[in-house]
């Protein structure tokens, strides 16, 4: 057995190159929502501005007569104070009771805003309300009350005679009166409804992106396959069978079925002696992709098509876990074997497929990794490979280990396996471009539960569940094949020894 098949190269484009991507197909995609959105937002704009209480603003213009013993500091003093008087209590108070407008203080205090033009002897006092009349009434009579004001602060009358420059008063007169504003302000249609057409857009485009960042997990058979510059060897729907057992029901022409035959096929060539890949390492970028699923059943496609197969069971656990996924650790397994001088032949056992043999796990193991990087896990593969036309080996994922690049090591090629809706593309392109690394074969990419995926399979779907429990789900075909796995000490193909009957 030789690891230097050629295998499928894929070139897995870049994150940044992905992410781009999957943003302007998101965009693509989903224009419509986008759409929607930015309709909703105008449309709220618009109700919004409906609903919203009309305001009317007035100002007043006041011109102050400078003093000329004024340095321009202290002018501007003068101005800055002016301006904060005209929305003091005391000038606002003096206003209500000069006009007779009922409003209180505050009220007045928060719809008045006071002014002054940069290096300027005007000031501007605005009045906002919802009535114009009273805006610009209420304008004037502020506007009115800052002379007399401004007078009993400074201790004089507002027509005191003057007297020397430096004690005159300062002269402040209403030069434009406010008028009532009837255009009305607040109920902005066009700006509102702008904001709500932007908001919206914002929303559209947030709503895609985030999309986008979900789409950077596999998808679909053709995004995928431009993301690996390369084919997806076969894609395998979600089916009911694999729902309930983690099997494919071939006896039918399922969707699951007529696939796991077309990858069939492509691991066969058109030619049924054709054994490029004979035996072949099965793993996934991440945990719960479906991998050992997708091993078993191609396992039970091989022995289908009339080859004889065995599967092996390498994905080692190491503890407890490893235990109880060894089914409690009673059957003897490829761990059994890689720390014993037994033969391999003694460990496939017959399952309900006549063609098929398992080599269970075995016996937990406290350090999997080691046991699998031996030269007796090589021997025991390249033994196998001369007993059966297949060896399907289950591994662990490249993200919890690097059991698969060693065991690629010593069959023919690793086949991929990912879940739509899953794997995400980065994981699956640093999965790739470990294998690439390495120098091993990739046999293909395997896409799982596509197009539909509606169920976790393998040991993704059932924790715990052990290869040699799951064939045992089924039960074995009547008048099979299969006995005892013959040891033939690496010499031809293994046969099958027929089940002796009682008499």
């Amino acid at each position: 057995m030789s690891n230097n098949q050629r295998g499928i190269a894929y070139r897995p484009d870049n994150v940044g190159s992905d992410w781009l991507r999957s943003t302007i197909g998101a965009l693509r995609s989903s224009w419509i929502v986008v759409l929607v959105c930015v309709v909703v937002g105008g449309a709220l704009g618009l109700i919004l501005t409906t609903q919203q209480a009309p305001a009317y603003e007035s100002t007043a213009t006041i011109y102050q007569t400078p003093r000329t013993s004024d340095s321009e500091s202290t002018s501007r003093q003068r101005t800055e104070a002016f301006t904060e008087l005209l929305t003091s209590d005391r000038l606002i108070a003096t206003a209500l009771a000069d006009s007779g407008i009922q409003m209180s203080v505050s009220q007045v205090r928060d719809a008045t805003t006071a002014g002054a033009n940069e290096g300027s002897a005007i000031l501007t006092v605005t009045v906002r309300t919802d009535d114009a009349d009273e805006s610009a009434a209420l304008a004037n009579a502020l506007a009115a009350a800052l002379p007399p004001t401004v007078a009993a602060l400074d201790g004089e009358q507002a027509n005191g005679a003057p007297g020397d420059d430096a004690a005159a008063p300062t002269r402040l007169s209403l030069v434009t009166p406010a008028t009532p504003d009837t255009s009305g302000v607040g109920r902005n249609y066009g700006r509102n409804i702008a904001l709500g057409i932007a908001a919206g857009l914002l929303v559209g485009l947030l709503y895609s992106y985030l999309r986008a960042q979900l789409s950077r997990r596999v998808q679909g058979d053709t995004a995928l396959g431009t993301f690996l510059s390369g084919p997806v060897v076969a894609s395998i729907p979600a089916d009911k069978s694999l729902s309930s057992s983690g099997l494919v029901d071939f006896r039918g022409s399922g969707g699951a079925a007529e696939a796991f035959r077309r990858l069939r096929t492509t691991i066969t060539g058109e030619q049924p002696d054709n054994h490029g890949f004979r035996t072949i390492v099965v793993t996934s970028a991440t945990d719960g992709d479906g991998k050992t699923t997708t091993a078993v059943n191609l396992a039970v496609a091989l022995a289908e098509a009339g080859s004889d197969v065995v599967f092996v069971d390498a994905a080692l656990v190491a503890g407890e876990e490893g235990a109880h996924h060894a089914g409690g650790g009673t059957a003897d397994g490829l761990s059994d074997y890689l720390r014993t001088q037994r033969d391999i032949g003694e460990f496939p056992s017959a399952s309900w497929q006549p063609r098929l043999w398992v080599v269970s796990g075995g016996s937990s193991a406290d350090s999997p990794s080691e046991l699998l990087a031996t030269g007796r896990m090589r021997a025991g593969l390249a033994d196998l490979a001369t007993r059966a036309d297949y060896v399907i080996v289950d591994s662990t994922s490249l993200g919890t280990s690097s059991d698969a690049i060693v065991l690629a090591r010593a069959a023919d090629g690793v086949l991929v396996v990912a879940r739509s809706n899953r794997t995400r593309y980065n994981d699956l392109s640093d999965a790739l471009e470990r294998l690439s690394l390495a120098d091993v074969p990739v046999v293909g990419v395997v896409l799982n539960g596509y197009p539909r995926a509606t169920s976790r399979s393998g040991r993704g779907r059932t924790a715990g569940l052990s290869v040699d429990r799951l064939l045992s789900t089924l039960p074995r075909a009547n008048g099979s094949a299969g006995g005892t796995f013959l040891s033939t000490g690496g010499e031809g193909r293994r046969r099958a020894v027929p089940p002796t009957t009682e008499r």
